[in-house]
């Protein structure tokens, strides 16, 4: 059983990953925290819903191709809510930006409401991804194996675009020092478009791909939003690769401690993010005072 639960606790940790990695770039270039980005991963989850029985329903191909198209659906619309509301504040009081994000969270939400109600939604899955793996006398599903392999073939697209190409280059220069980035030229404005675009996009495909997993409700922003600050706060904001590391972490802790502490399992995960805080506050102190 144990095993199992810790495929759940990796598919659970990539799709956190996929939340929280853009979560972590808008910050990190940007310096904006954007409360609104459940909101996207939730949206991606209600298009996937609407596009999943007009393409190849039943097909993994369709699926596939719902996810996609949802993902560059809302990388569109935040787009949309960058350049006409975000990017008039981004010299404003971080209050500004803080209430202009948390705004777009209840229009999404009453949006999502009128369009398809307030009752839990349930995507079907592809036929083929239905089944088991017989691993010696366990059964394992058959979907978090899959979507986990999908989930690092975009991590690994990501990490060669960032590491190896002029956009990656660009993104990290800007992320680095944003003043030096433009003094050499490099329009800033189109970074950060670009950034808010690619994190909305990896929020919506992540939506779309988790929805068939469990309930899709107009409640999923705030559920997932939590989850993915934990996960930054413990892989450090801006920081990719530990958000990564914190994803995983999350997400294997509350997969096993579901099994074992059923009514702890998100007081483990708080549990370890105060751990970190501390040993970092400890860090930049030079270790506790004797």
């Amino acid at each position: 059983m144990i095993w199992v639960q810790l495929v759940n606790g990796l598919m659970e940790g990539m799709m956190l990953f996929l939340i929280a990695s853009g979560l972590t770039l808008i910050f990190g270039v940007s310096r904006i925290v954007n409360f609104a980005h459940g909101s996207l991963y939730m949206l991606g989850a209600f298009l996937t819903y609407a596009l999943v029985p007009v393409i190849a329903p039943g097909t993994v191909a369709g699926f596939f191709a719902a996810v996609i198209l949802a993902g560059i659906g809302v990388a569109a619309i935040g787009t949309a809510f960058e350049v006409l509301a975000l990017r008039r504040v981004y010299g404003a009081d971080s209050l500004m930006q803080l209430i202009i994000t948390i705004a777009l969270v209840f229009v999404i939400r009453d949006v999502v409401r009128w369009i398809w109600g307030a009752n839990s939604l349930s995507v079907p899955m592809p036929d083929a991804l239905m089944g088991a793996l017989v691993i010696g006398d366990t059964y394992f599903p058959v979907f978090p194996f899959v979507i986990f392999a999908a989930g690092l073939a975009v991590v690994a697209a990501m990490i060669g675009v960032i590491r190896f190409t002029r956009t990656g280059i660009l993104l990290r220069a800007a992320t680095d020092d944003r003043g030096m980035a433009a003094l050499l030229g490099i329009n800033e404005r189109m970074i950060f478009t670009a950034v808010f675009a690619a994190g909305s996009f990896l929020a919506g495909i992540a939506g779309g791909m988790a929805a068939p997993w469990g309930d899709v409700n107009y409640l999923l922003d705030t559920t997932v939003i939590v989850s993915a600050f934990i996960v930054c706060v413990i892989g450090g904001l801006g920081n990719l690769y530990g958000a990564l590391a914190g994803a995983m972490l999350v997400g294997i802790t509350k997969a096993v401690g579901v099994l074992y502490f059923p009514r702890l399992s998100m007081v483990l995960i708080f549990l370890i993010m105060a751990v970190v805080l501390v040993a970092r506050s400890l860090g930049r102190q030079g270790g506790p005072a004797r």
